[in-house]
């Protein structure tokens, strides 16, 4: 029973982070690298609170689950690779936490917009947005990848994590590049549709 209550907690604490991170993840991309909206301010600040809730519910019961499964089997458990795969995955995760917490949300949220940053600073914010978006999803897989219990290399997992790491890094850079692209290009527009009534009269 306490087994059961313990993967509760700890499914309920991923499904609400993925949830919001994607939600976050669209509502962010809406904005199109502009300046937030004091709503979207709001919600942002809201969703990081959880999502940090969430982050210690699945480290407090993931270790308690390790600790379960390592008394019901003491000379097995641990012998599984995919589970210390998952341990790195979330140790990357929350680390990168750390520097969305410190570097990245700090700049979103500012007046300037992600659009407005130096260039430098645009490219860590969108890949530690990638990465925390990848190593969420992970996570969760590798919390129902049952069949991968002890069939698997630690290497095998980590290499599947890290060519979805480069894809995601690829498609945010695109992303970003896009972003600046359209900005770039809504100057010339204006200044081509305030220029077009004045031929009309030379």
């Amino acid at each position: 029973m306490l087994k059961t209550l313990i993967v509760y907690a700890h499914l309920l604490a991923a499904c609400v982070a993925v949830g919001i991170l994607l939600m976050q993840d669209l509502a962010l991309a809406k904005t199109k690298g502009n300046a937030l909206s004091s709503n979207a301010l709001r919600d942002l600040t809201k969703s990081a609170e959880i999502m940090f809730m969430a982050l210690v519910i699945l480290w407090i019961s993931g270790l308690a689950l390790v600790l379960l499964g390592y008394l019901e089997n003491p000379q097995q458990y641990l012998m599984n690779e995919k589970l210390w795969a998952k341990f790195t995955v979330v140790s990357v995760l929350t680390l990168n936490g750390i520097a969305l917490h410190y570097f990245s949300f700090p700049r979103v949220t500012s007046r300037r917009g992600l659009l407005g940053l130096p260039t430098f600073e645009q490219i860590l914010v969108v890949l530690t947005g990638a990465l925390s978006s990848v190593s969420w999803l992970f996570a969760c897989y590798l919390g129902i990848a049952r069949n991968w219990n002890y069939t698997v290399d630690y290497s095998f997992v980590m290499f599947i994590y890290s060519g979805m790491l480069v894809t995601a890094f690829i498609v945010a850079g695109e992303v970003l590049r896009a972003m600046r692209k359209a900005e770039s290009g809504q100057p010339m527009l204006a200044e081509h549709i305030q220029l077009n009534p004045s031929r009309k009269f030379d």
